[in-house]
C-alpha cells in the first residue's frame, strides 16, 4: 500500500517534466480510486542514449514510487512504418527483444528498478491479443482530418510538408489507438510526441474512453553545437542518429570522457548549453536542490559541492565555474550512474547483442 500523500505523488510524477496535460486532470486521477495505468512507447531505431535510458527510465522509477503500474511498449509496428532498421521485420523484432529491451532493463538498474517491476509488451503481442485494436484504430481515424494527420507526422521525426507514403499516415492514429487498447490513463513521452497525445485526449470521449493525462518529460540536449537559427529545446535534443551528440547507456568510461571532453559548452553562456542542461535534467533531476560535486586542484578553486542548481548557473556565468570543471564532474557523475548498465552489457549474450545491433545500424 502506497502511503504517500497526493501532493507527494504529484511531485514525483511531474518533476523533471516539461508539461502536464493537465495538472487538474492528474490531481483528479490521483484523488480517484482508479488505478493509474502508464505507458511509454519506443521505436526500435538505434542505440539507447541518455534521453531514453536515463530520463525516460528515471521517470518510470518516479512513477513506480508513486504507486503507478508502468508499461513499456516496444513499438515494432511503428518502427516498420517509419522504415527504421531498413523496414526489415526480422531485424526489427530481433533488435526489439535482444538489444533494445535489454538496454532499457540495464537503464532501469541505474535506478535500482528490477525488470519485474514493469511490463514490457510488443506491438505484435498487443495486437494479436487484442484484435479489436484495429476497429479502434479505424474509429480514431474517423475523428482525425487528413490535414491534422499530416501535421502529426512530426511525431515520427518527419517535417510537415514532407512527401510521404500512405503507410506513414497510419502512424499517428495507430499510436493513439495503442493508448486506448492498453487502457492507458497516463501517457508518457517527450514533448515531440505531444501531437499524438493531444489527439488522444480530444478523441477519447468520442470513443467512450477516459481522457488520458499526458506527461512530457524534459528533453536532454545533444553534445554538438546548436544549428544556426535553432531556438527551442526540441531542435537541440540528443539524437541516436548522431553518435557524436549522444552518450549511450553502455558507453565505456573512456568513451564517456572523450565525448564530454569534445562537447559544446561555451564559457559563461547557459542558454542552449548542453553542460548546463545536463546538470539540470540529470544531476539535479529537474529540482532546484540536489548535490553536484566538482573536484579540482586548489589553484583552480578547489573542490566544491553545489546543493542548488541556481548556484551552478550563477558561478558558470561569473566564470567561477569553467567548462572543463563541468565536463570533468559530469563525466565522473555519468560513469558512476551508468555503472549498472555497463555491467548488464558485460553479460555475454547482451554484449553480443550490442555488437550485432551496431552491425545492423551500420547497414543503413
Amino acid at each position: 500500500m502506497n502511503s504517500l500523500s497526493i501532493d507527494d505523488k504529484l511531485h514525483l510524477i511531474t518533476r523533471n517534466c516539461q508539461e502536464v496535460l493537465t495538472e487538474a486532470d492528474l490531481k483528479a486521477l490521483l484523488s480517484s480510486d482508479k488505478p493509474i495505468q502508464h505507458y511509454i512507447g519506443f521505436e526500435i531505431s538505434g542505440q539507447v542514449h541518455l534521453g531514453t535510458g536515463i530520463i525516460s527510465m528515471g521517470k518510470i522509477a518516479d512513477f513506480l514510487k508513486a504507486g503507478i503500474k508502468c508499461k513499456i511498449f516496444l513499438a515494432d509496428f511503428h518502427t516498420y512504418l517509419n522504415n527504421k532498421l531498413g523496414g526489415d521485420w526480422e531485424n526489427i523484432r530481433w533488435a526489439s527483444e535482444n538489444y533494445f529491451k535489454q538496454a532499457l532493463i540495464a537503464s532501469l538498474k541505474c535506478f535500482d528498478v528490477d525488470a519485474s517491476q514493469v511490463e514490457f509488451i510488443s506491438g505484435k503481442t498487443l495486437y494479436e491479443e487484442n484484435p479489436q485494436h484495429w476497429e479502434t484504430f479505424m474509429r480514431v481515424g474517423k475523428h482525425v482530418t487528413l490535414s491534422r494527420n499530416l501535421r502529426s507526422i512530426s511525431i515520427m521525426g518527419k517535417k510537415q510538408g514532407t512527401d510521404v507514403d500512405m503507410a506513414t499516415l497510419f502512424y499517428p492514429p495507430l499510436q493513439v489507438a495503442d493508448i486506448f487498447t492498453m487502457n492507458v490513463n497516463l501517457a508518457h513521452a517527450g514533448i515531440d510526441q505531444r501531437k499524438a497525445h493531444v489527439v488522444a485526449r480530444e478523441v477519447a470521449p468520442k470513443l467512450g474512453h477516459a481522457t488520458p493525462v499526458a506527461i512530457h518529460q524534459n528533453l536532454i540536449a545533444g553534445l554538438t553545437p546548436p544549428e544556426p537559427g535553432a531556438n527551442d529545446e526540441e531542435t537541440l535534443k540528443m539524437s541516436k542518429s548522431k553518435p557524436n551528440s549522444a552518450i549511450f547507456v553502455h558507453d565505456t568510461p573512456d568513451e564517456i570522457r572523450s565525448k564530454i571532453k569534445k562537447a559544446y559548452g561555451p564559457p559563461k553562456e547557459v542558454e542552449f548549453n548542453p553542460l548546463i542542461n545536463w546538470v539540470k535534467t540529470l544531476v539535479f533531476w529537474g529540482e532546484e536542490e540536489g548535490e553536484f560535486k566538482i573536484s579540482r586542484p586548489e589553484k583552480f578553486g578547489g573542490n566544491v559541492v553545489y546543493t542548488k542548481f541556481a548556484d551552478v548557473v550563477v558561478d558558470y556565468q561569473a566564470e567561477k565555474l569553467y567548462p572543463l570543471d563541468l565536463k570533468n564532474a559530469l563525466a565522473d557523475w555519468l560513469i558512476d550512474k551508468l555503472a549498472p548498465a555497463r555491467a548488464h552489457f558485460e553479460i555475454p549474450q547482451n554484449k553480443d547483442a550490442l555488437e550485432k545491433m551496431k552491425s545492423l545500424l551500420a547497414l543503413k
